[in-house]
């Protein structure tokens, strides 16, 4: 029996949570993205641990609940971009109906509130052409810091223009009866 290195036993180290990831991954996202997913998780904890000691805490936690952290964490934001891919979908094809998922009701409820939130951005385009124009480029996907660079502010002036540019919009969709 040889001496392991400290290489060797960080890359068995390493394999073992891989198999671990993949078996909590796999009960909890879709089959097709669960390497994806634990192959974003184990990045961070490669990056993070690289060369550091495995007694250490990291971010405070002791080092093994921050791995299984960072994992719940990089499955949230994979639903997230699931959910935030389904909205603009939604948003490029307002008359396409909902999935299949849904019981008819839902579906014209849902059609109803899509119509509803785009006569709502028209009339703030009109009543507000500034506040029309940041929440139209943040839902064609520009992210915040680019909006601030192309509107020639800062990311705190923008924030706080966008919370009024919220609840504006969330005026004008009580208005129409919808709550948000």
């Amino acid at each position: 029996m040889g001496i392991e290195t400290s290489d060797t036993i960080l890359k068995t180290g390493l394999e073992l949570l891989r198999r671990r990831f993949l078996a909590i991954a796999g009960g909890r996202v879709p089959a097709d993205v669960v390497e994806d997913v634990v192959q974003d998780a184990m990045l961070v904890v490669v990056r993070k641990i690289d060369g550091a000691q495995v007694e250490e805490l990291t971010d405070g936690l002791p080092r093994l609940t921050w791995c299984f952290q960072v994992l719940r964490n990089t499955i949230g934001n994979y639903y997230l971009r699931s959910a935030r891919h389904a909205g603009d979908q939604l948003l490029e094809c307002p008359d396409r109906l909902p999935g299949p998922g849904l019981t008819p009701v839902e579906a014209l409820e849902a059609k109803e509130l899509r119509q509803a939130l785009t006569a709502a951005l028209a009339e703030m385009r009109a009543s507000d052409p500034q506040c029309g124009r940041y929440i139209g480029r943040l839902l064609d996907g520009l992210p915040p810091a680019a909006l601030a660079a192309e509107e020639g502010v800062e990311h705190g002036a923008l924030y706080r223009r966008m919370y009024r540019c919220r609840m504006k919009l969330r005026g004008l969709l009580a208005e129409r009866g919808i709550r948000v």
